[in-house]
């Protein structure tokens, strides 16, 4: 890892650095769920989505405009969140440390002398300890594997949690995270699919076995042993079968191997658990969805992240003060993007009418490049302000007020 340094909200400055056979056998799959395919690709189903996830700096005024802030942390966000992630880059290892550790931690780093945000990075601690001082004061020490330790205030680090219940501070159990649940449930399926490799394997062993009847020197083994082969050899190549004919000298004797195959409702059934336990279904684990089900796995799954990571972020951000100026950050998504094409031109339709989308955001939306004078927004005469619905409606005045005449 790279230099990191911290200016506190205070004012305060904390430094961090980071240098950065024939027998059939199971082996154990161990505390790493992560070894698990299928827990990697629900994974990177989720986190790659979240990616998607456009994170910006917004300022909310009080007749509720939005607007979006200019500024060294407007272009991390958008554009660059440190030297070597992109925003899909910083936003997919974020979410990915927290589907494995039940806890995420991300590090601004801001520079010593002039206090700018130089970046923001993902940490991958391997213990992380809570400290409270005798003021209450809470600092988070952090152990990275190559056996440094470091302790900073908590509120220097955006803390993102998982099953966040049974501990006060950490998601699951604790800083590491506790897969107890499904880990039972991955071994199983590990298991199972060794026993399944290991079937194969033994349907691929010796069948049988051809006893020579009588009393052979070393040379006639050896010689009935070359014709063996040379038999199966020329049956296999110009008949394309392994049959081969024996007289009344030899014997064949069969090998009983039966090796038992787990039926497929099985392994369903202990892989949508995991799916499950991640928030994905099996149209999501396939890429095989409809808009439906895609809108389903986004508002029970992406959703609740996009909303943690706004509210995370915005208190590890910014101050206070800014906060209660209605300065955030929002994570926004672009569900649109999914849908299907009708009900894009329908939105399209009936956004444009309203003045909510223009011509190049539809464009976009169609997946068209922009055109020049696009940005324009058109609304239909159809609508009026609700005040003045009356008496638009009746073609009247309102009566002005007797103390103001």
């Amino acid at each position: 890892m790279g230099l990191i340094k911290r200016k506190s909200k205070t004012g305060s400055f904390d430094a961090l650095q980071l240098i950065s056979n024939l027998n059939t056998f199971y082996t154990p799959f161990g505390t790493n769920i992560s070894k698990s395919d299928v827990v990697k690709i629900c994974i990177d189903r989720v986190a790659s989505q979240c990616a998607k996830l456009k994170p910006r700096f917004i300022k909310t005024e009080n007749d509720k405009t939005v607007s979006e802030k200019k500024g060294r942390l407007s272009f991390l966000l958008k554009y660059k969140p440190n030297e070597i992630m992109t925003p899909y880059d910083f936003i997919y290892k974020t979410i990915t440390l927290l589907l494995l550790n039940d806890n995420a931690f991300v590090y601004p780093k801001f520079d010593k002398d002039s206090g700018e945000l130089k970046g923001i990075y993902p940490l991958r601690p391997i213990t992380v300890e809570m400290i409270v001082d005798s003021n209450d004061t809470y600092f988070i020490k952090l152990l990275f594997d190559n056996g440094e330790s470091y302790i900073l205030p908590y509120d220097n680090i955006i803390h993102l949690r998982r099953h966040f219940g049974q501990n006060d501070i950490f998601g699951g159990n604790g800083s590491s995270g506790d897969h107890e649940a499904i880990l039972k449930t991955i071994s199983i399926n590990d298991s199972l699919l060794q026993g399944i490799d290991n079937a194969i394997k033994s349907s691929m062993q010796i069948k049988g076995i051809v006893k020579m009847n009588g009393m052979l020197s070393e040379a006639d083994k050896k010689k009935q042993r070359e014709l063996f082969d040379s038999a199966l050899s020329d049956s296999v190549n110009t008949k394309g079968s392994s049959i081969i004919p024996i007289d009344l000298k030899s014997e064949y004797i069969p090998l009983d191997v039966d090796p038992k195959l787990i039926d497929k409702d099985t392994l369903e059934f202990l892989q949508s658990k995991i799916l499950d336990y991640f928030g994905v279904s099996v149209p999501i684990f396939t890429s095989k969805y409809s808009e439906e089900e895609f809108n389903s796995f986004y508002e029970s799954t992406i959703e609740p992240l996009a909303i943690q990571l706004s509210e995370a972020f915005s208190i590890g951000l910014l101050t206070n003060n800014q906060l209660e100026r209605g300065e955030e950050i929002i994570f926004y998504s672009e569900r649109l993007q999914y849908a299907s094409w009708n009900t894009k031109v329908t939105a399209i339709e009936k956004l444009m009418s309203l003045g909510i989308m223009s011509l190049n955001e539809s464009r976009a939306l169609l997946g068209l490049e922009p055109i020049e004078g696009g940005n324009k927004r058109l609304q239909s005469l159809n609508f009026v302000d609700a005040d003045k619905a009356n008496q638009y409606q009746v073609g009247t005045v309102e009566p002005k007020n007797e103390n103001n005449s």
